[in-house]
């Protein structure tokens, strides 16, 4: 890990105070990841790809792939692709899909005066189970409604 730590840092043309004072991080905790007395932390990792967002992050934890996010990986974050959709026996053709348009029209015109009626929804009734009174002294008194 420290030695992709100095290779952000030389390829970003920084010094490791520099690049603690651009993470807002301790310059001695930058000092101790670098000389392999401590591992960084979740919270550095995170300001350090928040502040050099194409740092490839599978690279820097693991060493896996390039430093730098490539273009191509960037757009296909944004637009994952789904799975391929396979046509099965049960899979319904185009025009079982499609509506039958004119029986749309139809069904729109005779309840073009209708005006649907909305009320809201009921609220469940309540009661009072219990109530309490805090004094200013730390003490209180529970007070329970009598049965029916």
């Amino acid at each position: 890990m420290k030695e992709r730590l100095l290779k952000v840092i030389t390829s970003e043309g920084l010094t490791p105070s520099l690049l603690a004072d651009e993470l807002g991080v301790q310059r001695s905790g930058i000092s101790h990841i670098l000389s392999g007395r401590n591992y960084p932390s979740f919270d550095f990792l995170q300001k350090l790809l928040g502040r050099f967002p194409k740092l490839n992050a599978e690279w820097l934890i693991l060493g896996h792939g390039s430093m730098y996010k490539s273009a191509i990986a960037e757009i296909s974050d944004l637009f994952p692709q789904s799975a391929p959709i396979e046509k099965t026996p049960e899979s319904p053709t185009v025009p079982e899909i499609l509506p039958d348009l004119t029986s749309i029209e139809s069904h729109q015109k005779k309840n073009l005066d209708v005006t649907p009626e909305i009320s809201p929804p009921e609220e469940p009734q309540k009661t009072i189970e219990k109530m309490m009174i805090i004094y200013s002294d730390k003490t209180f008194a529970t007070y329970l409604p009598e049965s029916s």
